[in-house]
């Protein structure tokens, strides 16, 4: 799985003069502007989510401190939760970016 689009992708909330522009019976839609910057801070942050394993994986695989079946199954294990916490923080990005793309930007005013 790869991630989602950027959040330059989406249309940016309405605010200022864009939402002054707006018809007499709409307004901008608040959870939109919640849901895009969560988005965009998501985006933002995940590659620390994305490579946290990656340093142990390198300590692991670059020295041989530790060798031999016990080292290389734990190796294994390692990669395997790796490859899992990855497609984990990509499915987090998918998630908000659907979510966000089902959202309008504007509500109708009652």
């Amino acid at each position: 799985m790869s991630p989602p689009p950027p959040p330059a992708s989406l249309p940016a909330p309405l605010e200022g003069a864009a939402a002054a522009q707006l018809a007499p019976h709409e307004k901008p839609n608040p959870e939109y502007r919640q849901i895009y910057q969560a988005y965009s801070d998501a985006y933002g942050s995940i590659d620390a989510l994305r490579n946290a394993l990656d340093a142990p994986v390198r300590t692991l695989n670059g020295t041989d401190a530790w060798i031999g079946p016990e080292s290389r199954a734990w190796g294994g294990q390692l990669e395997t939760q790796r490859a899992a916490l990855r497609k984990a923080a990509d499915q987090i990005l998918w998630d908000i970016y659907n979510r966000l793309a089902g959202t309008q930007r504007t509500i109708v005013r009652v």
